[in-house]
């Protein structure tokens, strides 16, 4: 978004991984399931995954933003491999994979067999496979995950499913026709757990499983699964969920106590606590357990998310401070001073919390709450409200704004609220409360574009400059004018960056532009000093059919590998469309350079797949063909990727031309293309 801090190299073994990735999903797409050249793929892949698991225990990718992350560490886009397989991950709605030590060759074909589909698969929308040593997770937006509801019923189904025949060994018939396995006669079953070890150790087992999948899963699911885990921990008594903890060491223990803690609802970890404890010869304080009571039904002025959210971060820290070996560890102490705040009348602020703001302020608030319960907007509210939001309390106002009888009362408060420099005050405070930000970022409109901008330009913390960015980009294609006004004055490079990246956001949100709209003049940032400022232009005016060739050209004229590279991608891209021949040519110069990485020569040459030219045509011939030297006879070059893809663009373009003809007969006699018949 801005000047953040670089993220870590990626380590060579991940890179090795990545690419072996890369490639077999491209086998599997290139080739029949099956086929020696996949199922070498297949193999390669594994076996790097074995020597990385040989030394980690586990390697979990996510997806955020279209940021691909390792073990939660942003990774650095400048890698192709890894900006494709965060947007082909991000696109199929896939938003975590895990793999663990052990994995087969058969577990990563599924993987590979499911990442080759093509993006416009039906399968995509179906509930994710259950694939041994593999946990595969949704996307997240907002708490609510790309699958619709159908598909998370599913979902949830095959994972308790897959729990009780863990624990049950075979499930059998389901109880009393449901689809599901029922928490009590599963508690019936772990209940042996006391007496009897291997029970124990399935249980364990079971349950870690089970954790690591839903930790994985959109919140539909973690929401369903952690209401049956709720009444089977009720049905279990105390004894048996405590043998099943300690039927593993210390670091698993551990690692499940934390799972479960963020899957069950707030009302049920605290006995899960309990349990924890217990199993790991410690003891919770009474006082603890009645402030933790206390806090998982109850919260102050905060939503009921917030609460649950602090009492999981607050059970993970209880936890991590057992396995240390010190019962009351100093930060502790803090955590029961944070507890100690929270009431427990229904949510409601405490007396106290009336100190948050100023005797002038007190007055000020009572006024607009006043307004509100009244509906009635008066010259003196006005004033009251402008004075709270100059003081930083422009979400309160927004809060109560939102409990006003009329629309027109509620317009007028938030009106009222939004000054520039309530926003820029909440924006950019230090440190940023996330929650205040998001909500008043949420009540802003159009009209204060360009104080947003400022805030981006200014903000101190990514957090805050995403929060700032993701509500700039769903607003309306109108802010496009605002956005190249500012563009027109001088700023820092990192917004300069920003900006071109709203602008392709906006545009790929709304196709036409704004009649006042100037193209043109974006074409000079083609030529800033910053590569990262020339890669995000011809992001964004590849776009632009307008000036799409011209922004080809200099872009694949440019001295940096970076900008060439995105030039390529955005070619890929829209590689259906007809390119004028001097742009065709300059990307298949770049498909000859053996200093371009294999995959980006390959998107080269696909890339000219609209464009039915002559010249291209003689190309592809020429690069997917040789002389023999004995009787000067054609045939086949050497098989590579970017032979194969010439042969892809000869056979997608030029089928019924008579000079491409017997190139695609050898073609086919090489098993490179299928027989036409």
């Amino acid at each position: 978004m801005s000047a953040a801090s670089p993220s870590p190299a990626v380590p060579t073994t991940v890179q090795s991984i990545f690419s072996r990735l890369a490639m077999a999903i491209a086998r599997r797409r290139s080739y029949a399931d099956g086929h020696p050249m996949a199922v070498q793929a297949d193999e390669a892949l594994t076996a790097a995954l074995t020597a990385y698991l040989a030394e980690e225990p586990s390697l979990a990718l996510g997806v955020a933003n279209r940021e691909l992350l390792l073990d939660g560490v942003v990774l650095p886009a400048t890698s192709t491999v890894v900006r494709d397989l965060a947007t082909r991950l991000h696109a199929m709605g896939i938003g975590a994979i895990k793999l663990q030590r052990g994995v087969t060759v058969d577990a990563v074909t599924q993987l590979v067999r499911l990442l080759s589909r093509r993006l416009n698969d039906p399968t995509l929308q179906d509930p994710l496979p259950s694939i041994h040593g593999i946990a595969l997770g949704r996307i997240d937006y907002e708490q609510l995950g790309l699958a619709d509801a159908e598909t998370s019923r599913t979902e949830s189904a095959q994972l308790w499913r897959a729990l009780a025949e863990r624990m049950l060994g075979s499930v059998g018939e389901r109880d009393d026709g449901s689809d599901v396995v029922s928490p009590t006669r599963l508690a019936s079953s772990l209940g042996d757990a006391s007496t009897d070890a291997s029970v124990a150790q399935r249980a364990f087992e079971a349950l870690d499983t089970l954790a690591d999948g839903v930790s994985l899963a959109p919140r539909a699911v973690r929401e369903t699964i952690g209401e049956r885990l709720q009444d089977l921990l009720s049905a279990t008594e105390l004894g048996a969920i405590v043998a099943t903890l300690r039927g593993a060491g210390r670091a698993r223990r551990q690692h499940l106590v934390q799972n479960v803690a963020t899957v069950l609802p707030a009302a049920a970890v605290v006995r899960w606590l309990h349990a924890a404890a217990s199993a790991s010869g410690e003891d919770m304080s009474p006082h603890m357990l009645r402030l933790l009571s206390k806090m998982s039904v109850h919260f102050r002025g905060r939503r009921k998310e917030a609460a649950e959210e602090a009492l999981r971060e607050t059970a993970a820290k209880l936890v991590g401070g057992w396995e240390g070996g010190q019962l009351n560890p100093v930060d502790h102490a803090a955590l029961l001073d944070t507890l100690a705040e929270w009431t427990a009348r229904e949510g409601a602020p405490t007396a106290a919390s009336a100190s948050q703001f100023d005797s002038a302020s007190q007055e000020a608030a009572r006024l607009v709450q006043m307004a509100c319960e009244l509906d009635f907007v008066a010259p003196d509210t006005t004033v009251a409200v402008q004075k709270l939001a100059d003081n930083g309390h422009s979400t309160a106002v927004l809060a109560w704004a939102d409990r006003a009888t009329s629309e027109s009362t509620k317009r007028q408060l938030r009106e009222m609220t939004l000054t520039p420099a309530a926003i820029a005050r909440t924006l950019l405070a230090t440190p940023l409360d996330s929650a205040a930000a998001k909500a008043l970022l949420d009540a802003t409109h159009e009209d204060v574009a360009r104080v947003l901008i400022d805030a981006l330009e200014r903000c101190e913390t990514r957090a805050g400059r995403r929060l700032i960015f993701d509500r700039l980009r769903t607003m309306h294609i109108s802010i496009a004018d605002t956005v190249r006004a500012r563009m027109a004055e001088p700023m820092p490079w990192f917004l300069v960056r920003n900006l071109l990246a709203l602008l392709r956001e906006l545009l790929l949100a709304t196709p036409d532009l704004p009649p006042t709209f100037a193209v043109g003049p974006l074409l000079l940032f083609q030529r800033h000093e910053r590569a990262a400022v020339r890669r995000e232009a011809i992001r964004l005016l590849a776009g632009v059919p307008s000036v799409r060739a011209a922004a080809l050209r200099r872009a694949l004229d440019d001295d940096s590998d970076d900008v060439q590279q995105a030039a390529i991608d955005v070619a890929f891209s829209q590689r259906k469309d007809e390119l004028p021949l001097d742009v065709a040519t300059r990307l298949l110069a770049l498909a000859e350079r053996a200093t371009v990485p294999v995959e980006l020569r390959e998107k080269a040459v696909r890339a000219v797949g609209g464009t039915r030219h002559a010249d291209v045509r003689t190309w592809l011939i020429a690069h997917s063909t040789r002389r023999a030297r004995l009787t000067g006879s054609t045939k086949m070059a050497p098989t590579s990727e970017t032979v194969r893809a010439a042969v892809h663009v000869l056979v997608t373009a030029f089928a019924t031309d008579p000079l491409a003809a017997p190139v695609l007969a050898l073609a086919r006699k090489a098993g490179m293309v299928g027989d036409p018949r």
